[in-house]
């Protein structure tokens, strides 16, 4: 053991290194607290930003591709057009606007024609009551979101009426009977979005309707990268559009977490090094005789700085220890048991606070949280020089 070394160990009153004893205990629970603050926030904004990215995605696809009017391409060249596509999936649907009577309410919604196999993959994870097989081309069924058909008093198996345009201007009036319902807390979709089957909606309305289609890709493919390597002739049958161009205010919104999130970091580190700095400083005024004796029997101003640099490594690293430690056990009960809930889910399109964290990001914000930590110790160092053994001895 070196001379700075055994000096920095008595100083700490003989700390063990998951143990701090004496006022080491402040200083690493403010670098513990401030490392779990920083994951805290970075696990949620990174989490809130995926899962209503997600939520919007699942619905609408990375890509819409509208084809052109029927007098330039007919649906049969467009779906051909579409089958050589290197995408996971691919859905078509149409969709018109309707007008639904109940006998308590009177709606506008969107109402969406889809096939049966895309249906469950749509709607299957937000289902929360009725089935989808009673979904039947030969009967008029729908499936609607929970709010509208609470608005509506509507329960599975119940009949309501929905109400078309058409060319002759009379609407077209259909009955149909509520087969199931979901809620996505997505209030673009629970508020007006109506799913049933896509035979069921161009049987109504025939010549109105033009065929749009969500395209999704795998999770190891960049949507631009795909995009760009496109036959060009696709360009010439559709028209392509974005999440991000579809919902510009969302994702505007969405990309206002990132500063969020640094606001948050400069804040909650800026407490924690100054923390760090003023139990260091705490440590010389303590330690002032100690420092003393040091000098006068010859230590360097290098050897002091050496003691100075230890102290604040072992209140980095433990109080670093901590802070992760906790945010993971957090992240981890939050994400199985989602026992932190928002209070006003329709503002966040989701009821629990998603967390997201990665490994590789987690050593990427410690290496540089130490390393900031580090040049911070060394520049608050340089207090030492300043130091005189006389004053420091003096009774």
């Amino acid at each position: 053991m070196t001379f700075q070394r055994f000096v920095a160990h008595r100083w700490l009153q003989g700390s063990g290194w998951f143990f701090p004893k004496g006022s080491a205990k402040f200083a690493v629970l403010a670098i513990a607290l401030g490392v779990f603050i920083s994951f805290m926030a970075i696990a949620a904004g990174q989490g809130l930003q995926q899962a209503i990215h997600q939520k919007v995605r699942h619905f609408e696809g990375d890509f819409l591709l509208t084809p052109y009017p029927t007098e330039i391409i007919s649906d049969t060249l467009a779906s051909h057009q579409l089958e050589a596509l290197p995408f996971s999936q691919i859905i078509e649907y149409t969709s018109s606007t309707a007008v639904l009577r109940s006998s308590k309410k009177v709606k506008g919604i969107q109402v969406k024609g889809v096939e049966s196999e895309d249906l469950q993959f749509l709607v299957g994870d937000y289902l929360l009551r009725g089935e989808f097989h009673r979904l039947s081309d030969s009967e008029f069924t729908a499936i609607l979101s929970e709010t509208i058909a609470n608005e509506s008093g509507l329960n599975i198996g119940d009949d309501f009426f929905l109400l078309f345009n058409s060319s002759t201007g009379v609407p077209k009036q259909r009955r149909f009977r509520l087969a199931a319902t979901f809620q996505t807390d997505f209030p673009t979709y629970d508020q007006q979005l109506a799913f049933t089957s896509l035979s069921t909606l161009r049987g109504i309305i025939k010549d109105d309707l033009i065929s749009e289609y969500s395209l999704y890709t795998r999770d190891d493919q960049d949507p631009l990268t795909l995009l760009e390597s496109m036959d060009p002739l696709v360009f010439d049958f559709f028209e392509v559009s974005f999440l991000a161009d579809r919902y510009p205010d969302l994702y505007q919104w969405i990309e206002l977490f990132d500063l969020n999130i640094l606001i948050i970091l400069v804040v909650v580190l800026g407490v924690a090094f100054f923390a760090l700095i003023t139990t260091l400083i705490s440590q010389i005024i303590e330690r002032r005789t100690s420092l003393g004796l040091l000098i006068s029997m010859g230590a360097s101003q290098f050897q002091l700085r050496v003691i100075f640099s230890q102290l604040g490594g072992y209140y980095l690293i433990v109080g670093a220890f901590y802070g992760t430690f906790a945010a993971w056990v957090l992240i981890l009960l939050q994400n199985h048991f989602q026992f932190l809930k928002f209070q006003n889910p329709e503002e966040y399109y989701i009821t629990h606070i998603p967390f997201e964290l990665g490994i590789f990001d987690t050593l990427i914000f410690l290496i540089l949280f130490i390393l900031i930590g580090y040049i911070i110790i060394q520049i608050s160092s340089r207090v030492l020089r300043r130091l005189n053994p006389i004053q420091l001895l003096r009774i």
